[in-house]
C-alpha cells in the first residue's frame, strides 16, 4: 500500500545486488565463530612435516647468527628453567645477536630505487662508511627491550629468527610393529605365514611357556607331584579332593544353601571350632573357574543370611584344574584334567 512507501525498503532488498552464491565468500554472520573447520584451516607460515620439505624452522636459524646455546647460571642450570613449567626464559638459541637495519636499508629487503643516495657518486667516505657497517655488524651485541608485563629483570630480546610452527601431533608416528622388541629380528616368529587360528594359539603358548600344562607329559606330571608333595606327606585335606569328617547337625542346617548351590559344588568336610563356634566349609566345586571367587564369596554371604550359620571360611577345592579348556577355544593343552 501507498501508506507504507515512506518507510524506504527492506535491508535484504538493498543488499540483494550483491548477494551471491560464492562458497569462498565470507559471511559476517559468522566472523568470531569458531567452528570445528576451523581445525583444517592452516596458515602459511606452517609447516607440514609430511611434505617432504627441509625444516624451515633449522633453515631460518642457519641463516642468521645467533645465541650459541640457551643462558645458564653460575650452576650450570638454564636460566629461568622449572621442572614443572619447562623453560621460560626469552633468549634462546634461536635469538638473533648483531645489529639489524630497518626494513628499507637491509641489504635482504631493500630496493635501492626507493632510497635517496647516502653519498655522492665518487665520495670519499663511501668506502670509509661501508667498513664501519661491517664492523658494527660484526659485534655480538643483542637488542633487547622491556616488556612491562613482566619482570624487570626479563629481557625480551628484539630480534629472532622466524618461527614457522609445527602441527599438532594428534597419533604417533607410524613404525613397525617389530619395534622394541627384545626377540632380535632374525628370531622372530612370522606369524603372517600361518592361519589365524594358528597364531593366536601359538601366541597364547609362547606367553604361557613358564606353565607346566605346556611342558611334555612327562614334565607336567613330575610338577604337579612336586606341587602335591607337602600334601601327600602331611595327609591334609586343604588342596585335596578327600573327604573329611561331616557333622550331620551342620548339614542340616545348611540344606536350604545347598538346594539353591545345586549341583555346582559337592560338600567334603566340615570342621567348627569349638570356643568361637565358627565354622570351615570345604566343597568340591564343579563351576568355571573364572567364577570360583566370586562363587566362594556368594556362598559365605549365602549360608550367614540364609541359614544364620557362624561361618568363618568357605574353601571350594578343583583339585588339579586350573582353567576351562572348553571355553578357551576348545583346545585341550594337556588332555582332560585329573582330580
Amino acid at each position: 500500500p501507498q501508506v507504507m512507501d515512506h518507510y524506504g525498503e527492506l535491508a535484504e532488498l538493498a543488499e540483494s545486488e550483491y548477494d551471491t552464491d560464492d562458497p569462498d565468500a565470507i559471511d559476517a554472520a559468522t566472523l568470531g565463530t569458531w567452528t570445528i573447520y576451523d581445525l583444517e584451516s592452516k596458515f602459511d607460515y606452517e609447516w607440514d612435516p609430511l611434505s617432504g620439505e627441509p625444516d624451515p624452522n633449522h633453515a631460518a636459524v642457519a641463516k642468521e647468527r645467533t645465541v650459541a646455546e640457551n643462558p645458564k647460571d653460575e650452576d650450570g642450570i638454564e636460566i629461568g628453567f622449572k621442572s614443572f613449567f619447562g623453560p621460560s626464559n626469552p633468549i634462546d638459541t634461536r635469538t638473533i645477536v648483531g645489529s639489524r637495519d630497518s626494513f628499507m636499508v637491509d641489504e635482504k629487503s631493500r630496493d635501492d630505487a626507493m632510497l635517496t643516495p647516502q653519498f655522492a657518486p665518487g665520495d670519499v667516505e663511501e668506502e670509509f662508511n661501508e667498513n664501519f657497517v661491517k664492523f658494527r655488524k660484526s659485534l655480538d651485541i643483542m637488542e633487547t627491550y622491556v616488556d612491562p608485563f613482566l619482570p624487570e629483570d626479563i629481557l625480551v630480546p628484539r630480534h629472532v629468527a622466524k618461527w614457522h610452527g609445527y602441527p599438532e601431533q594428534t597419533n604417533f608416528r607410524p613404525q613397525n610393529y617389530t619395534n622394541n622388541r627384545f626377540t632380535p629380528v632374525e628370531k622372530k616368529t612370522d606369524f603372517d605365514a600361518l592361519s589365524p587360528f594358528r597364531a593366536r594359539q601359538l601366541a597364547v603358548e609362547m606367553a604361557r611357556a613358564q606353565n607346566a600344562e605346556w611342558m611334555r607329559p612327562e614334565v607336567h606330571l613330575a610338577r604337579h607331584a612336586e606341587i602335591r608333595e607337602p600334601y601327600e606327606k602331611c595327609q591334609t585335606l586343604v588342596g585335596t579332593l578327600r573327604k573329611g569328617d561331616v557333622d550331620p547337625e551342620i548339614v542340616q542346617q545348611m540344606e536350604p544353601a545347598l538346594k539353591i548351590l545345586g549341583s555346582c559344588v559337592d560338600l567334603l568336610s566340615t570342621w567348627q571350632d569349638e570356643e568361637t563356634g565358627g565354622i570351615v566349609l570345604r566343597f568340591y566345586y564343579y563351576g568355571l573357574m573364572k567364577n570360583k571367587h566370586g562363587m566362594k564369596a556368594w556362598t559365605e554371604s549365602l549360608l550367614q543370611e540364609e541359614c544364620g550359620m557362624n561361618i568363618n571360611n568357605v574353601v571350594f577345592e578343583t583339585g588339579f584344574r586350573r582353567r576351562d579348556p572348553a571355553y578357551e577355544g576348545g583346545d585341550y593343552y594337556y588332555g582332560p584334567y585329573t582330580s
